[in-house]
């Protein structure tokens, strides 16, 4: 249910996020960059605390920390893909 959650909110921020900033195609670029920097380094701080606090493996955690930065990452650039299309269009 966590990974959900996670990954939920990775994709509703990413949506605000280039929504608010979808001035042109070179600011989409930059907004998604700097997502991605950022949703990475909660997604591993997230593992960290699986594997410090609650005492998973690195090995357990990994998939978790893929799918919960992947998805919404993924997201993220289709929708800054679709979006650069309507901005340069």
């Amino acid at each position: 249910m966590r990974t959900l959650i996670i990954i939920a909110i990775g994709i509703v921020l990413a949506t605000l996020l280039l929504f608010v900033f979808r001035r042109d195609a070179r600011t989409l670029r930059t907004v998604f960059v700097t997502f991605a920097i950022a949703w990475i380094a909660v997604c591993a701080y997230n593992m960290w605390l699986g594997v410090a606090r609650a005492g998973y493996a690195v090995t357990e955690e990994l998939p978790f920390l893929l799918a919960n930065a992947g998805v919404p990452l993924l997201f993220a650039w289709w929708l800054q893909r679709r979006l650069r299309r309507g901005a340069q269009g």
